[in-house]
């Protein structure tokens, strides 16, 4: 069993000084790997008996045996130079790590898809049709998959727009404060999460805007901003945080917009041809000398 992401499946079960716990656990892996229960409870503020209580609700029958499936979340929550050095003193084939990372991935989209709650996407397929427009934000590497959303998103509704920009921190600040009451903001925060994300999710949130969080836990500082939170774990061999979980869902939510795209069939069909004159699906062939 993988504790930290039976923890996130099972969290929305928990009591709120339970999630307090939870918090801090998926914050401070190694704290929860390595505490005694008397030393784990002062860090999380609460009693022993709650740490019990806590252990036994996750399906554990003690806390030294939920302690015990922590131990082995160490080697993910290593520093990535750390996750590198253990990379290169394994003796392993070029093939071997290239499916080993494809075996990764893949485990991300089965946990990404095990943590979506019942009522969640059907909430954020509301939001997605009825915003007037939908501010996409990441940074670093997140505005990338950022961009990658907003490129299929378009093909079906009209105001999907990228918050990131070459601008940096100030244009992204001056399209949030575009944004307005009833428009949706969909940020991307994965490890390690960028301040300027978590403070652009607080702003949105202040001025009316419905905020939906892609991230990898529970206790993810943009999570406490969002109205909505789907969940991508991302655990990388050696990255700093995998993003096959977060492709997944933003190719789902593009597979939402289509399903209730305002757009007819005629429209769609003069986007598709439009963009195929750029596109061809084969080399053409050089003639014969």
């Amino acid at each position: 069993m993988n504790a930290a992401r039976h923890l996130q499946s099972r969290y929305a079960d928990l009591t709120a000084q339970q999630r307090q716990v939870a918090d801090h656990m998926l914050a401070h892996p190694f704290e929860a790997a390595t505490l005694a229960i008397d030393a784990m409870a002062e860090r999380c503020d609460v009693s022993v008996a709650t740490m019990n209580r806590y252990a036994r609700a996750l399906g554990y029958p003690g806390y030294s045996a939920l302690r015990k499936d922590w131990q082995q979340v160490l080697h993910g929550a290593a520093p990535p130079v750390d996750k590198l050095q253990q990379q290169r003193t394994q003796a392993t084939q070029p093939a071997q790590r290239l499916q080993a990372a494809l075996e990764d991935g893949v485990e991300q989209l089965r946990s990404a898809a095990a943590l979506l709650h019942a009522d969640t996407p059907q909430q954020v397929a509301q939001l997605l049709a009825q915003a007037p427009r939908v501010g996409v934000l990441g940074s670093d590497v997140s505005a990338y998959l950022a961009s990658y959303f907003v490129s299929y998103a378009s093909l079906f509704r009209g105001g999907v727009d990228a918050i990131s920009g070459l601008g940096g921190a100030g244009e992204a600040q001056r399209r949030v404060l575009a944004l307005q009451q009833g428009d949706m903001l969909l940020a991307i925060s994965l490890p390690r999460y960028s301040t300027l994300t978590v403070e652009l999710c607080a702003l949105a949130r202040e001025r009316g805007v419905w905020v939906v969080a892609i991230t990898d836990s529970p206790a993810s500082p943009v999570a406490p901003h969002a109205h909505h939170v789907l969940l991508a774990p991302s655990q990388h061999a050696v990255l700093p945080a995998g993003g096959m979980g977060v492709l997944g869902l933003l190719e789902g939510l593009c597979a939402l917009i289509a399903a209730q795209s305002p757009r007819s069939r005629e429209e769609l069909l003069e986007l598709a041809l439009g963009a195929s004159r750029f596109h061809t699906d084969a080399l053409p062939r050089r003639p014969r000398p």
